[in-house]
């Protein structure tokens, strides 16, 4: 089973080489595939103390099959120049997710989400950890419903219980498809702020279904072709779930009266980062998931 992990791990092959296995000739593999595998394989054995450590930090989810996690750490290992550590990563992640969720209750930004305020220096913060699609999506709507039938939030306690690697998954991609990407975002992030403007809440979805729109915008914002366009570039996505205890302190809009609500939330955020350079490494949250329950509710004096 672990030569075969091994080669469900490996780098994907470049298209011309995949190519050659519908020819009717067969062509055997460059020696270039050869040594990219041969160097992902070395590159597992060589780090395969840090598997040990993983278990010891406790980085995978306790329920987990070891071959899971052995296949996790073997992904982590796909980078050709960079190495991730996963201990490291959770520790910033946790950081990260503190901040996430402190910001969430933030009154002024539950007031700019509602649209009944100015924008706070809070939410630049969150727009430059966020992707800007996940951030108009999925983080403010979080805000925004948090407002709902209550004023005066508070969190009182935000308690980890644990912090878990739940997902690896590396792309290999060329710097072309790269700025394609970024055009469409921030077409998309253009498009979002003039709605705003216009006192309108529009979906991501609403956005980009208006196609004539956007491919306006894109010809008008089209970067030139360059040389590097066709290099091949890694990007790393790594999900990281948090378990945690939060106690929110507010007032009821129907009753006047002061509740504190505790509840079990689990949240799942995805980071990715280009990771073809380890000076390119350079998080962002696009993925956000949330899922709360109920464990206490009470009258404050």
């Amino acid at each position: 089973w672990y030569i075969k992990l091994l080669l469900r791990c490996a780098p994907r092959l470049p298209l011309r080489a995949a190519r050659r296995f519908s020819s009717s000739t067969p062509t055997p593999p460059s020696s270039s595939s050869y040594d990219e595998l041969s160097q992902y394989v070395k590159r597992v054995v060589d780090r395969s103390h840090q598997f040990a450590r993983y278990r010891d930090h406790r980085v995978f989810f306790p329920s987990n099959w070891t071959l899971n996690n052995y296949f996790q750490y073997a992904q982590l290992q796909l980078p050709s120049k960079t190495e991730i550590d996963a201990v490291d990563f959770l520790t910033g992640a946790k950081f990260a997710c503190d901040r996430v969720i402190r910001s969430m209750h933030s009154p002024q930004l539950v007031s700019f989400a509602a649209g009944n305020g100015p924008k706070p220096s809070i939410a630049y913060d969150m727009e430059e950890m966020f992707d800007s699609t996940c951030y108009e999506r999925q983080f403010l709507p979080r805000v925004r419903r948090l407002g709902v039938g209550a004023s005066d939030l508070r969190l009182t306690e935000l308690d980890f219980t644990g912090v878990y690697l739940d997902g690896v998954h590396c792309q290999r991609t060329t710097r072309g498809n790269l700025k394609a990407e970024e055009a469409l975002r921030t077409v998309v992030k253009e498009t979002m702020a003039e709605k705003h403007k216009m006192k309108q809440r529009p979906s991501v979805m609403e956005v980009v279904s208006d196609l004539s729109a956007i491919k306006e915008k894109l010809n008008k914002s089209k970067v030139n072709e360059s040389e590097d366009d066709d290099d091949v570039v890694e990007r790393l996505r790594l999900d990281a779930l948090f378990y945690t205890v939060q106690t929110v302190e507010t007032v009821s809009s129907k009753t006047a009266q002061k509740v504190a609500v505790k509840t079990e939330v689990k949240t799942t955020l995805c980071f990715e980062s280009l990771v073809t350079e380890p000076d390119d490494v350079d998080w962002r949250v696009v993925r956000m998931d949330k899922l709360g329950r109920l464990l206490s509710r009470k009258e404050v004096n």
